[in-house]
């Protein structure tokens, strides 16, 4: 890559993570990169195409390291591989808090690049995550249902919540009285919890064992 282009990318990515992709300008971008207006225009033409490029920069990382947890191959059953999968979501989630915060909050507050990004993500790491579904039921570790419908029980309970508090902290509309809930549903740790009782509630149901028997006389 270029190396004005790549400078570009990775002092957008720097004032992105800090104000959000509704917080960059051109101007701005430009010169804290110590680059002119020209050159801007040269690489990426205008802001939109710019900033579709900074976000996917930003995530194919994300994505490749998912996969590559999928791919280790040393998992004793399905179900464990997309606990691990899963959990390693958590933790790249936790990683990148500020971006990701930022990215909801831009898409709620009209940001066409956030927009587009989220509305391309079915298409990304969630086929990945509903194929490891697929996988554990026909192990039989999980119910049998559509797999999307699994999915969205399971994200609904550990990743919406991280998506509600860091939305709302980015947007200003979570009062303070609002902080101790949101120390409990903005955190890690408590995403596995959720996401170690969303499992357990998609477990199959086991047979009753058998009551003893009456006898007659």
């Amino acid at each position: 890559m270029h190396p004005t282009r790549q400078k570009l990318l990775d002092t957008g990515l720097a004032i992105a993570t800090d104000k959000g992709l509704r917080g960059l300008t051109v101007r701005e971008l430009a010169a804290a990169a110590e680059v002119n207006l020209g050159s801007f225009v040269y690489h990426f033409g205008n802001r939109d195409a710019f900033i579709d490029e900074l976000v996917e920069l930003w995530y194919a990382p994300l994505y490749d390291e998912l996969k590559a947890v999928a791919a280790k191959g040393s998992y004793p059953s399905a179900i464990a591989m997309f606990e691990a999968t899963m959990e390693a979501l958590i933790g790249l989630v936790a990683r990148q808090r500020g971006f990701i915060n930022h990215l909801f909050g831009d898409a709620l507050a009209g940001e066409g690049a956030a927009q587009r990004f989220l509305l391309s993500l079915p298409r990304r790491h969630p086929l990945l995550l509903i194929e490891q579904v697929r996988m554990a039921q026909a192990e039989g570790s999980l119910v049998a249902g559509h797999p999307l419908q699994l999915m969205i029980f399971i994200m609904g309970s550990v990743g919406l919540p991280l998506v509600i508090a860091g939305s709302g902290r980015q947007l200003g509309w979570l009062p303070e009285e609002a902080a101790p809930f949101l120390s409990q549903i903005d955190n890690p740790e408590a995403a596995r919890q959720r996401l170690v009782w969303a499992l357990r509630g998609l477990r199959p149901a086991r047979p009753c064992p058998a009551g003893p028997r009456r006898v007659a006389g």
